[in-house]
């Protein structure tokens, strides 16, 4: 086989040789992320046809997102129970591999590799062979990750809940509904690799039937084990056709769709069942014998070979009602196998669902009809068994009926139940039980504060203008109807008007209500009027903050106007407009944190600081003057204050989030917004900071439609907490919610309609102490101080010098070494004329400005040449070679030049005169050679003076008093305090000829003197 790339799968069979490893991870050492969020209640629907709803006894359920609601009726109680898993959850019992048929790896390949994608079906490894393969990757992204619920069954005795996804890694979930609330399956089928269309049970529960999409194009059926639940692959084929519903008659399968009916005959004679398996390193060459396909057979559809048909529903095990979309309605019979099709009547409107309750058939249309079907006339095929039309509903998605009720879900996504008259047989459409949801896209949730009237703890609201208050459990406390401008415009007259902001003040006084239009209007809550209605923005209100004290009450909108608008509440109670700020670029979001700050950021990168000001003696006179703009790395998506009021959370459309501090305008923190492995960053939005406690620490909650899920980050650290999944489409908001008890919940809305409500528990016995010390967020963490810089200067770490050993000599500084050889190519001229002129002692061949050693006999050697490196990076360019002008002027800005050491000497030479005023000993023979260092300075100097021309006599003479007599008569006056005369110490002093020679005697006197007359 040819070598393929990295990120391709390599496929390794279970009887492969190879011995198990682990699994090689790029995140390593990451500890397992522990589950803060539980799903605790759901609220509306997303179900759209039949297969997303099913009844058994007195219990319904449907699909809400990416979980199951199931409903137990009892009278006019109802009781909820919530079933969802996580994508990482593990069930209860394993489902075996197939032998012969392809599995969905546990390592999913890209979604673009289609190559690999489609070898998938052909290949003969199941999921066990790759989620052991060493050479496994993950390489999906987050936004292909995301899974949504889309059919359901319960089994006829009501012990078992089968449930379809699509999306990521599509399962077959089997829950027990023995239990209650559930986020564990008892089973996990991950066999449909593009998602699962249908689920149905057989009516003995012995057998589960789960068919793909169109994509997927499989049809399997697994064998129950009714004292467990577990599943094992009994029979399945292929199934290419556009599938509508699914249902059981008697033992047989009946799949339909567009123009498409068949019948699968499960033979349950046949046991073919794989062979036992074997231990993962052991090898086998005995094939495993073959699984016999489930046989299907076509019905012949005649003049119904264009029909789609949509819906159908048992009458036995022969007979079967099947309905198409265009209102036909077609008795289906298998008596003796024959397959017999007749087209019975029409409904007359699209028929979306039926139902069988005793000898009535319920037929259920889109546009809300609803009509009923003499079932024995039916049967007989007489066209005149319709009955009456039983009114007019919102139009019908699915329909059931329980013991004593019937359920209806409708285009509203609404679900009531219904009860029956005293009358036998006749409905009740008076007065039904509704399950709450909101009847449209839900676009936004807040939290509100206690107390208020209605004793609510958050509102929602939807496009349409309706604005419903909750509490923590999701049952509605009230609902209003927010007035809502028409959209009136030549040009687009498709435009509609929608409700796209709403918030309220503390306590549930006032709403304050922007729509698509830019119209910013207040509601008093207690009369419902609008008591203020301004044109603030000339297109849509992209957000609304409210500031309320005692003595202020300020509003601020931001719209895609680029404007920023400002209104106030006047002593005499009418709301003002007293400002409008204008942007460069549209503005993300506006706060006002205080009574005197307002803070908006924008598109162009900039967040702004505005001081709100009044005048003196007139309160109601208010501006906001600019005070400071902070740029940002990125374009910011939502912002929240910190727990301590100074300091600001902004999100980034780089996937990061970034703390700022108001008070000098910093970075304090930045983080990545990454999931548990480490990768995967994602946008937030919707931030809202929680303000650490005893036992819990300070965190940050966001949503992120990447992926679709709900977000915590620690605030202080930045390190992932957890995050969840439910909704199927965009979130659109996200509010935190103080709930009766200890534990806060958080509530998520999203435009599939639903209404999810989290537990949070972020309770860790390692936070905190007994000793109640305070949290880092009170007194100021690690992260958020500033760092300790000190950078010291070239000219304050030249008054540092190291300490010398003891009884020895202080070794030249290693930079002065480096000056030295630097120096010499250009004064190498200088330094042999200077040799030569001083031969009276061998101490004087030394350089000019170079601090030595006790002279010795090699002494005369000139410095040694400049190293390669500096040579080629002082050679001279072309025009140059010629220019004596130019070689100065480089000489002069070289680093180590003459200049520079000139400079270095005079700061050595005031360093050492501070040292001279200690009591330290001096050794004599580092003064005398110090001595000898000066004169022979001073002799260069002279020579440099007469050679060059360049130096007055006024300044020469001003350096050789400065460093040569004051100086030498310092250390004079220190030699007579310490030392007793040379002549006492000679007899002590060892006789060779490397030893220190005596202060230099009046001819280096009269050879300094001629010097520098």
């Amino acid at each position: 086989m040819a070598c393929t790339p990295s990120n391709r799968l390599k496929l390794t069979p279970s009887n492969s040789p190879y011995l198990p490893h682990p699994i090689r991870s790029p995140y390593r050492g990451r500890a397992p992320v522990e589950p803060r969020l539980s799903l605790k209640r759901v609220v509306g629907t997303t179900c759209a046809s039949p297969t997303g709803f099913d009844v058994v006894n007195s219990s319904f359920a449907y699909i809400a997102g990416g979980a199951v609601v199931v409903v137990d009726v009892n009278g006019a109680e109802y009781t909820q129970r919530f079933y969802r898993a996580r994508p990482t959850a593990l069930p209860v019992y394993n489902t075996p591999p197939l032998p012969y048929s392809p599995s969905t790896p546990t390592q999913t390949p890209k979604a673009n590799d289609s190559r690999n994608r489609i070898s998938l079906r052909e290949s003969t490894f199941g999921s066990h062979d790759w989620s052991e393969s060493p050479t496994s990757s993950k390489t999906w992204t987050s936004r292909e990750r995301i899974k949504a619920a889309t059919c359901l069954a319960l089994s006829k005795e009501g012990r078992f809940l089968a449930v379809g996804e699509t999306g990521y890694a599509p399962r077959v979930l089997i829950f027990s509904l023995e239990d209650n609330s559930s986020d564990t399956p008892l089973v996990s089928i991950s066999e449909h690799a593009h998602g699962v269309r249908a689920v149905a049970w057989s009516p003995d529960s012995k057998y589960l039937a789960s068919l793909g999409s169109a994509n997927d194009g499989f049809l399997y059926i697994w064998r129950i084990d009714q004292k467990t639940g577990a599943a094992k692959l009994f029979q399945q084929n292929r199934c290419t056709s556009y599938i509508r519903g699914m249902i059981w008659v008697g033992s047989n399968l009946i799949t339909l769709g567009v123009r498409h009916i068949k019948v699968w005959r499960v033979e349950e004679g046949q046991s073919t069942s794989p062979m036992k398996q074997r231990f993962t390193g052991e090898a086998t060459t005995t094939p495993q014998p073959h699984q016999k396909t489930l046989p299907g057979r076509n019905v012949l559809l005649g003049s119904m070979i264009e029909a789609t048909f949509s819906c159908a529903a048992a009458i036995d095990d022969t007979k079967a009602i099947i309905c198409s979309e265009t209102g036909d309605v077609c008795l289906f019979d298998d008596t003796d196998k024959q397959m017999k099709l007749t087209h019975v009547l029409e409904s007359g409107f699209v028929t979306t669902c039926v139902a069988i309750r005793g000898n009535v058939v319920y037929l259920g249309g889109k546009s809300g009809n609803l009509t009923t079907l003499d079932l024995a006339s039916f049967v007989k095929c007489s066209p005149d068994s319709l009955r009456t039309s039983m009114g007019s509903f919102a139009g019908l998605f699915a329909l059931g009926f329980l013991e004593e009720n019937m359920v209806t879900v409708d285009t509203k996504r609404s679900i009531h139940i219904w009860g029956f008259d005293e009358v036998p047989g006749e409905l009740d459409l008076k007065s039904p039980i509704p399950i709450p949801g909101h009847q449209d896209s839900i676009l936004g949730v807040e939290a509100l504060s206690r107390p208020n009237a209605p004793g609510a703890d958050f509102y929602s609201w939807s496009g349409s203008g309706q604005i419903i208050l909750w509490d923590a459990e999701g049952k509605i406390k009230c609902s209003f109807q927010a007035p809502l401008e028409e959209a009136c415009f030549e040009d687009e007259s498709g435009l509609v008007n929608q409700l796209t902001l709403v918030r309220a003040t503390d306590g549930g006084r006032f709403f304050v209500t922007g729509d698509k239009l830019g119209v910013v209007k207040i509601i008093d809550f207690s009369t419902l009027e609008c008591v203020s209605s301004m044109k603030a923005h000339a297109s849509d209100c992209q957000f609304i903050t409210i500031y309320e004290d005692k003595s202020k009450f300020v509003i601020a909108t931001c719209g895609r106007d680029r404007t920023t608008q400002l209104f106030h509440k006047t002593a005499e109670g009418q709301f003002e407009h007293f400002q409008t700020l204008e942007f460069a670029a549209r503005v993300v979001q506006v706060l006002i944190p205080s009574a005197d700050r307002v803070i908006t950021c924008s598109l162009d990168r900039t967040l702004q600081v505005h001081d709100l000001v009044t005048k003196d003696g007139e309160p109601d006179a208010m501006a906001a003057i600019p005070s400071r703009t902070l740029p940002l790395k990125a374009s910011p998506s939502s912002m929240t204050m910190g727990a301590d009021g100074k300091s600001l959370f902004v999100s980034l459309l780089d996937r990061s989030i970034c703390l700022y501090d108001l008070e000098n305008g910093k970075t304090a923190n930045t983080f990545k917004c990454i999931d548990e492995s480490g990768g995967d960053a994602v946008v937030l939005d919707s931030l809202t900071a929680r303000p650490a406690t005893d036992r819990e620490p300070s965190f940050l909650l966001g949503i992120s439609n990447t992926d679709k899920s709900v977000r915590i980050y620690d605030a202080q650290t930045g390190t992932f907490l957890d995050r969840e999944w439910g909704h199927t489409e965009a979130i659109n908001g996200v509010a935190l919610v103080e709930g009766d008890g200890s534990k806060q919940r958080i509530v998520s809305v999203g435009s599939d309609g639903t209404i999810m409500i989290w537990e949070l528990d972020l309770q860790d016995p390692s936070w905190g102490s007994a000793t109640r010390d305070p949290s880092p967020v009170k007194d100021g963490s690690a992260i958020t101080r500033p760092t300790l810089r000190r950078v010291l200067s070239k000219a304050e770490l030249a008054e540092f010098q190291r300490s010398s050993p003891s009884g020895g000599r202080r070794s030249p500084p290693r930079t002065l070494s480096k000056r030295r050889s630097i120096y010499s190519l250009s004064t190498a001229s200088s330094s042999r004329t200077l040799v030569s002129g001083l031969q009276a002692s061998p101490s004087l061949a030394i350089a000019e400005d170079t601090p030595t050693r006790r002279p010795s006999a090699d002494s005369r050697c000139p410095s040694p040449p400049a190293s390669p490196k500096t040579r080629v990076r002082r050679r001279p360019s072309l025009p140059a070679l010629n220019s004596a002008k130019t070689k100065s002027t480089n000489n002069l800005r070289a680093f180590g030049s003459l200049n520079m050491a000139t400079e270095q000497a005079c700061r050595t030479l005031r360093a050492y005169r501070k040292k001279l005023s200690s009591t330290d000993p001096i050794s004599q023979e580092v003064l005398a050679e110090l001595d000898q260092e000066l004169r022979l300075t001073a002799v260069a100097l002279g020579d440099r003076a007469t050679r060059s021309k360049a130096m007055s006599d006024t300044m020469l003479n001003g350096l050789l008093d400065q460093y040569s007599e004051r100086l030498v008569a310092l250390l004079d006056e220190k030699l007579q305090l310490n030392y007793r005369p040379p002549s006492d110490q000679e007899p002590e002093s060892p006789k060779s000829p490397t030893s220190p020679r005596k202060r230099p005697d009046s001819s280096a006197d009269s050879s300094s003197g001629s010097t520098t007359t």
